[in-house]
């Protein structure tokens, strides 16, 4: 597929006459001196140069006019003339000749060092051939441009037409291929085919989809993929700033496309808001549903509830996502109604919170949501409130862990060392533990402590499960108090410790 832009000062694609056609004007009496290998190539731009060393300021493709004032027949000044166009790549050298002017002929040597070279070599007659020649190159290529825009609008006019009558993204495809002849698939972000036109298959769509989410390009950015033997460039389409989906086109040497693929993008991302955007109707209704069910008692009434909604979930878990602004916040409402399929769902500032009837975090992970995001417990559909604050808890932790959380009911230690990467932790269990360890039977003492806190501080039952006479068990919590110098009583003392057993990983496998 061809870059969005051409280069700088260029012309476009086949808007430029050749070197052989500008030769051939009427008027300039022009004499091909050497034809050279891009005598047939179309010229960039033509500039009348009369400095020794004009390289820097030359494009690829230039056509070189000069009249030789400064340089004469003086064969050295002219090897590093040519020598200096050839390091720019130039189309071909014009040299003006006649009474009045320096040369009145080419020399000889010149001529031989064009053949040398390979550069287009042409004389015509007198200086005003320079303004005839820049002024056909002008024309053409403003008559080019004209109708390649006039293609261009005609284009984006019935790519318009095309979804202002809502015929979808696989007819949009299908329209771009008939003007542009290029395959084009669409993907959203987390590579589910969207739509694509017969210039790319099933499988091929397929495939070409995986390999962009391998490396998925940013905003402003491409991605050139080759598959099926073809090179397609895939780009990204956006609603506000964030990212919906990707624009997989293959290669195409119509310049129309070039120009008008920005603004299939662009439709792209209105179609996108056609089919996935709730309309503030919808935003209302879906915010209300989840109002509602907050405020029914029972089980059976919820799951009634539901049903009349089209769903039929006998567990909903809450979803809680917290966004850097409002705007953002409507965007997510719109992403996790789709991703998530759910009637239930509401805004409330920077914060949106919806309820599912299935585990959501695989697919909140795969969408790639750059938000705080927590995920309640399975709970029955009377319980929304509990899984929705299980959510906001959950939430919270997310916003430090950079990653969605799930809420692990009955286990907030789990829960809350989440947060901790795992060199805090070991710190922390060091700091608590420490004097227990180096002590004298540290080993048996940690594992006194962690049974004692199991059984709810019981001597007895710990004994028992301990398989020791409760004196011994008395005795080493004793020991613990002592080696402390903490009150075991304290539930601050009971929760360090407990975090502090579980940090280290002391009674997960019991």
């Amino acid at each position: 597929m061809p870059k969005e832009s051409t280069q700088k000062g260029s012309s476009p694609k086949g808007a430029s006459p050749t070197v052989a056609e500008l030769s051939a004007i009427a008027g300039i009496d022009a004499t091909v001196l050497n034809r050279g290998s891009k005598f047939e190539t179309p010229v960039n731009m033509p500039h009348s140069v009369e400095f020794p060393q004009p390289g820097q300021w030359l494009r690829q493709g230039d056509l070189v006019m000069t009249s030789a004032l400064l340089l004469g027949a003086d064969e050295h000044h002219w090897e590093v003339f040519i020598g200096d166009l050839l390091s720019s790549d130039v189309a071909g050298l014009v040299i003006a000749i006649g009474p009045q002017l320096p040369l009145e002929s080419v020399p000889d040597f010149l001529i031989g060092m064009a053949r040398e070279k390979d550069l287009s070599l042409i004389s015509v007659s007198g200086e005003p051939s320079f303004a005839t020649i820049l002024r056909h190159v002008v024309d053409r290529v403003a008559t080019s441009q004209r109708l390649l825009y006039q293609a261009s609008f005609a284009l984006q006019q019935r790519l318009t037409g095309i979804v202002t009558r809502g015929r979808g993204v696989d007819e949009l495809l299908s329209g771009w291929l008939q003007a542009t002849g290029q395959p084009a698939v669409v993907i959203d972000r987390v590579g589910r085919i969207v739509g694509r036109n017969s210039g790319v298959s099933a499988e091929s769509a397929q495939v070409l989809g995986e390999r962009v989410l391998e490396d998925p390009p940013s905003l402003g950015d491409s991605r050139r993929i080759d598959a099926d033997g073809q090179s397609f460039e895939a780009t990204a389409f956006a609603g506000e700033t964030t990212v919906r989906g990707y624009l997989i086109c293959g290669e195409s040497d119509r310049e129309e496309a070039v120009i008008t693929v920005s603004s299939l993008r662009a439709m792209l991302a209105l179609e996108y808001e056609r089919r996935w955007f709730l309309s503030e109707v919808d935003r209302k209704r879906r915010a209300q549903n989840i109002a509602r069910l907050q405020d029914i008692d029972g089980d059976r009434r919820a799951a009634y509830f539901l049903r009349n909604l089209g769903v039929d979930w006998t567990l909903i878990r809450g979803v809680v996502v917290s966004t850097e602004s409002e705007l953002r916040a409507e965007v997510v409402v719109d992403d996790l109604a789709y991703i998530l399929a759910t009637p239930l769902i509401r805004q409330q500032g920077r914060v949106v919170e919806c309820l599912v009837g299935t585990d959501p975090t695989s697919a909140v992970t795969e969408f790639g949501l750059p938000d705080a995001v927590g995920i309640g417990t399975a709970v029955s559909p009377g319980n929304s409130a509990t899984t929705l604050r299980q959510a906001t808890s959950a939430m919270e932790t997310s916003r430090k862990a950079g990653t969605p959380i799930n809420y692990v009911d009955g286990a907030s230690h789990r829960f809350l060392l989440q947060t901790a990467d795992s060199e805090y932790r070991k710190a922390f269990s060091d700091a608590v533990l420490e004097p227990i360890e180096s002590s004298a039977n540290g080993e048996a003492l940690l594992e006194t402590l962690h049974m004692w806190l199991v059984e709810n501080r019981s001597i007895e039952a710990c004994a028992h499960r301990l398989n020791v006479h409760r004196h011994t068990v008395r005795n080493r919590v004793q020991k613990i108090a002592q080696l402390l110098a903490r009150d075991l009583d304290s539930i601050d003392t009971q929760t360090e410790l407990w975090l502090a057993l579980k940090a280290r990983g002391i009674g997960e496998l019991s």
